[in-house]
Protein backbone atom coordinates (compact mmCIF):
# COMPACT_ATOMS: atom_id res chain seq x y z
CA UNK A 1 0.00 0.00 0.00
CA UNK A 2 1.56 3.12 -1.20
CA UNK A 3 1.46 6.30 0.87
CA UNK A 4 -1.47 8.04 -0.69
CA UNK A 5 -3.43 4.91 0.50
CA UNK A 6 -2.17 4.57 3.60
CA UNK A 7 -3.09 8.57 4.86
CA UNK A 8 -3.96 7.27 8.06
CA UNK A 9 -1.08 5.83 8.78
CA UNK A 10 -1.99 1.82 9.87
CA UNK A 11 0.60 -0.37 10.51
CA UNK A 12 1.25 -3.83 12.48
CA UNK A 13 3.26 -3.05 15.64
CA UNK A 14 4.66 -5.35 18.06
CA UNK A 15 3.89 -5.32 21.94
CA UNK A 16 7.32 -4.43 23.60
CA UNK A 17 6.05 -6.68 26.77
CA UNK A 18 4.78 -9.43 25.68
CA UNK A 19 5.38 -9.31 21.38
CA UNK A 20 1.20 -9.67 20.67
CA UNK A 21 1.21 -8.32 17.32
CA UNK A 22 -1.38 -4.98 17.58
CA UNK A 23 -2.37 -2.36 14.70
CA UNK A 24 -1.76 1.26 15.28
CA UNK A 25 -3.46 3.93 13.38
CA UNK A 26 -4.58 7.80 13.40
CA UNK A 27 -7.48 8.76 14.23
CA UNK A 28 -9.73 9.77 11.43
CA UNK A 29 -10.88 12.92 10.69
CA UNK A 30 -13.94 12.16 9.63
CA UNK A 31 -15.10 10.19 12.87
CA UNK A 32 -17.85 12.42 14.72
CA UNK A 33 -16.10 11.12 18.39
CA UNK A 34 -13.54 11.54 20.82
CA UNK A 35 -11.47 8.36 22.35
CA UNK A 36 -10.79 9.05 26.13
CA UNK A 37 -8.67 5.92 27.32
CA UNK A 38 -7.95 4.53 30.17
CA UNK A 39 -5.27 5.26 32.38
CA UNK A 40 -4.69 1.85 33.42
CA UNK A 41 -6.57 -0.73 31.39
CA UNK A 42 -6.89 -0.75 27.10
CA UNK A 43 -10.49 0.04 26.83
CA UNK A 44 -11.64 3.50 25.89
CA UNK A 45 -14.49 5.42 25.33
CA UNK A 46 -16.22 6.80 22.42
CA UNK A 47 -17.76 10.33 22.69
CA UNK A 48 -20.13 11.51 20.19
CA UNK A 49 -19.20 15.76 19.13
CA UNK A 50 -22.83 15.76 19.09
CA UNK A 51 -23.68 14.31 22.71
CA UNK A 52 -25.64 17.07 24.97
CA UNK A 53 -22.84 16.92 27.63
CA UNK A 54 -20.04 17.45 25.08
CA UNK A 55 -22.13 20.28 23.80
CA UNK A 56 -22.72 21.71 27.44
CA UNK A 57 -19.24 21.58 28.49
CA UNK A 58 -18.09 23.30 25.32
CA UNK A 59 -20.32 26.22 26.06
CA UNK A 60 -19.32 26.29 29.11
CA UNK A 61 -16.07 26.11 28.45
CA UNK A 62 -16.17 29.22 25.39
CA UNK A 63 -18.22 31.16 27.94
CA UNK A 64 -16.01 31.09 30.81
CA UNK A 65 -13.05 31.48 28.63
CA UNK A 66 -10.73 34.32 27.38
CA UNK A 67 -7.85 32.10 26.75
CA UNK A 68 -6.38 31.59 23.14
CA UNK A 69 -8.26 28.15 21.01
CA UNK A 70 -5.31 25.84 21.99
CA UNK A 71 -6.17 26.94 25.58
CA UNK A 72 -9.79 26.44 25.58
CA UNK A 73 -9.09 23.56 24.33
CA UNK A 74 -7.04 22.07 26.99
CA UNK A 75 -9.77 23.37 29.52
CA UNK A 76 -12.38 21.44 27.46
CA UNK A 77 -10.68 18.79 27.86
CA UNK A 78 -9.91 18.33 31.54
CA UNK A 79 -13.80 19.43 32.20
CA UNK A 80 -14.86 16.24 29.64
CA UNK A 81 -12.34 14.09 32.03
CA UNK A 82 -14.12 15.42 34.92
CA UNK A 83 -17.34 14.37 33.68
CA UNK A 84 -16.80 10.93 32.76
CA UNK A 85 -17.39 7.55 34.98
CA UNK A 86 -14.49 4.96 36.14
CA UNK A 87 -13.21 2.85 34.32
CA UNK A 88 -14.59 -0.95 35.40
CA UNK A 89 -10.75 -1.10 36.54
CA UNK A 90 -10.95 1.82 38.56
CA UNK A 91 -8.73 4.07 35.98
CA UNK A 92 -9.73 7.35 34.58
CA UNK A 93 -10.51 8.37 31.13
CA UNK A 94 -7.68 10.25 29.49
CA UNK A 95 -7.40 11.73 26.14
CA UNK A 96 -3.80 11.07 26.31
CA UNK A 97 -3.29 8.28 28.15
CA UNK A 98 -1.19 5.59 26.61
CA UNK A 99 -2.58 2.87 24.17
CA UNK A 100 -2.06 -0.25 26.18
CA UNK A 101 -1.72 -3.85 24.51
CA UNK A 102 -5.22 -5.46 24.75
CA UNK A 103 -3.29 -8.71 25.94
CA UNK A 104 -1.17 -7.58 28.75
CA UNK A 105 -2.20 -3.85 29.61
CA UNK A 106 1.61 -3.04 29.14
CA UNK A 107 1.56 0.65 27.49
CA UNK A 108 2.39 0.25 23.88
CA UNK A 109 2.18 3.96 22.76
CA UNK A 110 3.25 6.84 25.34
CA UNK A 111 4.09 9.73 23.31
CA UNK A 112 1.11 10.82 21.97
CA UNK A 113 1.15 13.71 20.18
CA UNK A 114 -2.01 12.90 17.43
CA UNK A 115 -4.99 11.24 17.88
CA UNK A 116 -3.56 7.61 17.50
CA UNK A 117 -6.16 4.20 18.19
CA UNK A 118 -4.68 0.94 18.80
CA UNK A 119 -6.13 -2.03 17.77
CA UNK A 120 -5.88 -6.34 17.96
CA UNK A 121 -3.53 -7.04 15.17
CA UNK A 122 -6.05 -9.26 13.69
CA UNK A 123 -7.98 -6.03 12.79
CA UNK A 124 -6.73 -5.01 9.55
CA UNK A 125 -7.93 -2.21 8.21
CA UNK A 126 -6.10 -3.41 4.76
CA UNK A 127 -8.42 -6.33 3.55
CA UNK A 128 -12.02 -6.71 3.22
CA UNK A 129 -13.80 -8.00 6.61
CA UNK A 130 -15.58 -11.80 6.39
CA UNK A 131 -18.11 -12.89 8.46
CA UNK A 132 -15.90 -14.66 10.94
CA UNK A 133 -13.80 -11.55 11.35
CA UNK A 134 -17.11 -9.22 12.06
CA UNK A 135 -18.25 -11.18 14.84
CA UNK A 136 -14.26 -11.40 16.44
CA UNK A 137 -14.83 -7.74 15.49
CA UNK A 138 -18.02 -6.99 17.06
CA UNK A 139 -16.86 -9.05 20.46
CA UNK A 140 -13.26 -6.93 20.97
CA UNK A 141 -15.32 -3.57 20.38
CA UNK A 142 -18.06 -5.06 23.41
CA UNK A 143 -14.98 -5.90 25.35
CA UNK A 144 -13.12 -2.65 24.92
CA UNK A 145 -15.24 0.00 23.85
CA UNK A 146 -17.66 2.29 25.93
CA UNK A 147 -20.22 3.90 23.95
CA UNK A 148 -23.08 4.20 26.54
CA UNK A 149 -23.49 5.24 30.10
CA UNK A 150 -19.96 6.98 30.19
CA UNK A 151 -21.33 10.30 32.24
CA UNK A 152 -21.61 10.84 36.01
CA UNK A 153 -24.98 12.42 37.10
CA UNK A 154 -24.81 15.38 35.33
CA UNK A 155 -27.59 17.51 35.03
CA UNK A 156 -28.65 19.30 31.74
Amino acid sequence: MNEEENWLHGKQIECPNCHQWLYRVDHSPFYDEYFWYCNRCPIHVEISYYDPVVRQVEQQVRQASEARQGEWFVTFVRALEERLKPCRCGGSFRRDAPRRCFTCHAPVISDITISVDLYPGWMNYDSEPDASSEVQAEHWTAQFTRTKDIWQDVHL
